[in-house]
């Protein structure tokens, strides 16, 4: 597990106060227990800092483990790397609600060197439980998830090496490709992967690939409000916010669409639709993650794409089809055919293109119209024969060759 978690962004935010500043040596990850159970623990002092009971938000956190959620460590003093903290629920820290202002229990703790030593109180004062915990090894810095810093990342990192998988069944065919499910421990969710297929070296690394990517996406959703019980119990009825479809797949490419309501605050809508397409022997995405899926480094690779004009005619192509197809829906057509996309630049939208049996799939996602009304209708996407892509193809072509035939 440890060669794909370096590259794990999580989703640590810290946000402002103003406590007095300076080098904090106990600063570090550290592992160990709680009495009997396993925590990992991240002490931050963090650059910035909010006021919150009487203490100040740090930067400092801690799991248990497996749970899939963290606790707040609200510094109450510091005084020769002796520490005390009020503990409470994580949620973006935010403090926003009762739940996120609710006390869960106190630390006492002394850091030294690579040992810290202490105690955990229940709010009541009742119960305590021993802490001991050991310095952990923080990654390199080459190994940083970008938007982290080494102590998150490394946190963020042994979190994820705990959780394991399981294979959740035969989910489809394609041909000599079979496409499985499996699922992880932390959520539930069901992910693809390859079983049977024609090329071990291939499978190997694509299997890998399709890890990382979901790895990624639970560890950048793990904090969020909902698809996380408040309980810190795994619950699968209501744990897994994430499904995965798969819509095709060959020796050489693998299309899947995720799909989920998860939110992580804002004002963005809670639902989501996002189309994977892969290819297997490079490794690489076409499109997607954050892109515009018709730029070179999008499907630009596989179409007649290599200049704006180029990527203008296909938007426009690609995007008439779709209109066409959702004025063809009496009840959702009209509300679904506008959105900031019709005023973005030309060349310049964002859509998604995903492979089905039968055609290219072209899938809108623009928020705030489509995200929230349109995503789930039978128009979008909108599949674009294979035969009617032939044209698009550049010359030589051997992705989509066997499809068009």
């Amino acid at each position: 597990m440890k060669q794909f978690c370096s590259i794990f962004a999580g989703l640590f935010a810290v946000i402002t106060s103003a406590i007095p500043s300076g080098a904090a040596d106990w600063e570090g990850v550290f592992e160990g227990t709680i009495g009997k159970s396993k925590v990992i623990v991240e002490l931050n002092a963090g650059d910035e800092k909010s006021e919150f009971k009487g203490g100040y938000s740090a930067g400092a956190r801690y799991s248990y483990l497996p749970k899939t959620r963290d606790l707040n460590l609200i510094l109450l003093e510091d005084k020769a790397n002796t520490l005390r903290f009020t503990e409470t629920f994580w949620q973006h820290r935010r403090f926003s609600d009762e739940e996120d202002k609710k006390i869960t229990g106190g630390w006492t703790l002394s850091v030294n060197g690579d040992t810290a030593l202490g105690t955990w109180t229940s709010p009541d004062g009742n119960s305590s439980q021993p802490i001991s915990l050991t310095r952990a090894e923080l990654v390199p810095d080459a190994d940083v998830a970008e938007g982290n810093n080494r102590l998150s990342t490394t946190y963020e990192n042994l979190w994820l090496e705990t959780v394991t998988f399981a294979d959740a069944g035969t989910a489809k065919r394609f041909g000599d490709v079979e496409v499985r499910y499996s699922k992880d421990s932390a959520f539930g969710i069901a992910f693809p992967v390859l079983g049977q297929f024609p090329g071990g070296t291939v499978k190997a690394k694509a299997n890998a690939m399709l890890l990382t990517q979901h790895m990624k996406t639970i560890a950048a959703h793990r904090d969020c409000v909902n698809g996380i019980p408040t309980n810190w119990e795994f619950d699968e009825e209501t744990s897994s916010e994430f499904q995965y479809g798969i819509d095709y797949a060959t020796p050489r490419l693998l299309s899947y669409t995720l799909t989920g309501s998860v939110f992580c605050g804002g004002a963005y809508a809670p639902n989501f639709l996002a189309p994977h397409t892969y290819d297997l022997i490079t490794g690489t995405r076409l499109g997607g993650d954050g892109v515009v899926d018709l730029k070179p480094e999008g499907f630009g690779q596989v179409l007649k794409l290599a200049t704006k004009d180029e990527r203008i005619a296909f938007e426009r192509f690609a995007l008439g089809r779709w209109k066409d197809a959702a004025s063809k829906d009496s009840e959702m057509g009209k509300d679904c055919g506008t959105g900031w996309i019709d005023d973005a630049p030309e060349g310049e939208r964002e859509f998604h293109l995903s492979f089905t049996p039968t055609g290219l799939a072209v899938t809108r996602t623009d928020w705030p119209h489509v995200s929230s009304v349109c995503k789930f209708t039978d128009f979008n996407p909108t599949v674009i024969p294979w035969a009617d892509i032939k044209a698009w193809l550049k010359p030589g072509q051997t992705l989509l060759a066997d499809e068009i035939k």
